[in-house]
Formats: structure tokens, C-alpha cells, sequence
């Protein structure tokens, strides 16, 4: 995952965040997530899930499964309802 100031982009699939300018409060958009608008915690969560779900060097261990429970609460989701959506966004992957 690459993080800077205005955008977070993974180097797993092609999935990014990138934050809204001129926003009083920092807000981010999510490729995956269109139509939420998130906090920066909420923003490397969502990309960190990407990762955890389509790295396929990461092992399938507790350990990875407790880091996408974790990640998918911040965002407000279930775990598989992330898996779903970024199923349909990447089909046969």
C-alpha cells in the first residue's frame, strides 16, 4: 500500500482513496466504496481490507482474519459484504 497526504493506492489491485479538497474536516472517497464519504482512519482501513483480501502472499491465518474483522468494523461493514463488493468489482480474481 502507498500512503501520502492526498491519496492511498494499493499495489495489490486497483483499488485507491484519495482525500476531497477544500473539505473543512478531511474526508476521503473510496474506489470501492462509492457514495461514502470516510475519515483518513476509515480510508486506510477500507484499502488495508483490499490488501488483506487480495494479497495472495499474505497467509489465510488468524491473525489475517482478525486484521479484516478489525478493519471491516471501522468501516461499519461485515467482512464478507467487503469480499462481495470487491468480488463484483474484480471478477475472477
Amino acid at each position: 500500500m502507498y500512503v501520502c497526504d492526498w491519496s492511498i493506492t494499493s499495489g495489490v489491485v486497483g483499488e485507491f482513496a484519495e482525500r476531497l479538497p477544500r473539505e473543512d474536516e478531511a474526508r476521503w472517497r473510496v474506489s470501492w466504496l462509492p457514495g461514502r464519504l470516510l475519515t483518513r482512519d476509515q480510508a486506510l482501513a477500507a484499502m488495508e481490507l483490499v490488501e488483506l483480501l487480495y494479497d495472495t502472499t499474505r497467509p489465510a491465518d488468524d491473525a489475517s482474519r482478525t486484521a479484516i474483522a478489525a478493519a471491516a468494523e471501522l468501516l461499519g461493514i461485515r467482512p464478507i459484504d467487503a469480499a462481495a463488493t470487491l468480488s463484483e468489482r474484480h471478477p475472477g480474481r
